[in-house]
């Protein structure tokens, strides 16, 4: 009787590991992937106990899989130098601005990218303009404006995104334009975020050139939404991913960078928020 039962819940992971990879058919899939890990780890139960060589080798299978893909992320990476990017979901009461400009200045970046930039402290980019005078911010709502912040002049315009998912804007860095992206996009489900992926992917599939895209993905480095968006822009997470928040005590890395050739990542301080930043030295070229 426990071996039915303990074969049945590998059964469960097993089948739930599979559906973390269907996003392209639901969204819930998305949510699913959260877990992957764990479930992953669930179906070695069944490489133990399964009745068959056939059954022993399925959960096998699922098993790598989850586990592989679940590893990439948080394998480290050679810092690239060609620019230095740092990236922070402030929460939108964040009281320590403050040391959050100083844990800023202290990172010597070249481009800030910021989220959850509201009306309590907004305040921030006026403490940053000596340092970074080149700035935009998309004000999507009093509490979950996009900013970002550069030590290099702007080569054109920055857009916002439609709905609250992106701040783009291009930089002159030593002569080559690259585009600098400050992502908030919000949980994909159960809320309903279709329309905000889609205003991430209309501004994204636009962008020619080098492209960096920093912020609150407000989901796993595994996920399908994270492996378009690094499609869509040509682009590869930087590692080690980090956990950047904890949800009901359960660690995420749902704080990301991704450039062209990857880069090394290094974790902030939460500074009166609850995400953590994230640092990298990416590779653009």
């Amino acid at each position: 009787m426990l071996r039915k039962t303990i074969l049945a819940f590998a059964s469960i992971a097993a089948l739930l590991v599979v559906a973390g990879f269907m996003g392209p058919l639901h969204r819930a899939a998305e949510s699913i992937s959260i877990g992957r890990p764990v479930f992953g780890v669930a179906c070695l139960l069944g490489i133990i106990l399964g009745r068959s060589l056939w059954e022993r080798a399925i959960f096998g299978a699922i098993a790598v899989l989850a586990i592989l893909t679940t590893a990439v992320p948080f394998l480290t990476q050679d810092p690239g130098g060609d620019m230095r990017v740092y990236s922070k979901n402030l929460w939108f009461a964040n009281a320590q601005v403050q040391a959050v400009v100083a844990d800023i200045k202290a990172a010597d970046v070249d481009v800030v990218m910021l989220q959850e930039v509201s009306d309590n402290n907004n305040s921030i980019l006026g403490l940053l303009k000596a340092s970074f005078p080149h700035q935009h911010f998309c004000r999507f709502s009093g509490w979950s404006g996009i900013a970002l912040a550069s030590r290099h002049p702007f080569a054109g315009d920055p857009v916002c995104s439609s709905w609250r998912a992106v701040l783009a804007a291009p930089i002159d860095l030593d002569g080559r334009r690259v585009w600098t992206v400050s992502a908030h996009i919000p949980w994909p489900w159960p809320h309903d975020s279709i329309e905000n992926e889609n205003a991430a992917v209309e501004i994204l599939s636009e962008l020619e050139g080098p492209v960096v895209v920093a912020g609150d993905f407000n989901i796993v480095p595994w996920s399908g939404r994270v492996e378009r968006i690094a499609r869509l822009t040509r682009t590869q997470l930087a590692g080690p991913a980090y956990s950047t928040l904890n949800l009901r005590n359960i660690p995420l890395p749902i704080d990301l960078i991704l450039a062209p050739g990857g880069g090394s990542v290094k974790l902030r301080p939460k500074l009166g928020s609850d995400h953590a930043g994230v640092v990298a030295d990416v590779a653009l070229w």
